[in-house]
């Protein structure tokens, strides 16, 4: 998850956002990350666009983000990842959720 912490003069806000998403405005429903992703998590909705109902599900592989032709996703990438040999045994445990030591 990112958190973004917003502080003009003494307001502070802080928000949390999911570790994936898709931007619904950028996603043209072409369908490549769901194809693309390991686990199935992209989702076609009922407009044909993509969404992420699970994002606790994700990996941060980044294979998705990858291959999206309009970047519609949205995705902080593990520095030093980018692998997928072993993303599906990674995905059944969470605890070892690294593939990158």
């Amino acid at each position: 998850m990112f958190k973004i912490a917003l502080k003009p003069s003494s307001i502070k806000i802080s928000i949390t956002l999911p570790k994936i998403s898709i931007d619904p405005d950028l996603c043209t429903g072409c369908g490549i990350c769901a194809e693309i992703c390991p686990f199935g998590i992209p989702q076609q909705n009922n407009n044909g666009k993509f969404v992420i109902y699970e994002p606790e599900r994700c990996t941060e592989c980044s294979a998705c983000k990858r291959n999206c032709p309009a970047m519609a996703i949205l995705l902080q990438e593990r520095k030093g990842c980018g692998c997928l040999w072993d993303a599906r045994a990674r995905s059944k445990n969470p605890q070892s959720n690294s593939c990158c030591g």
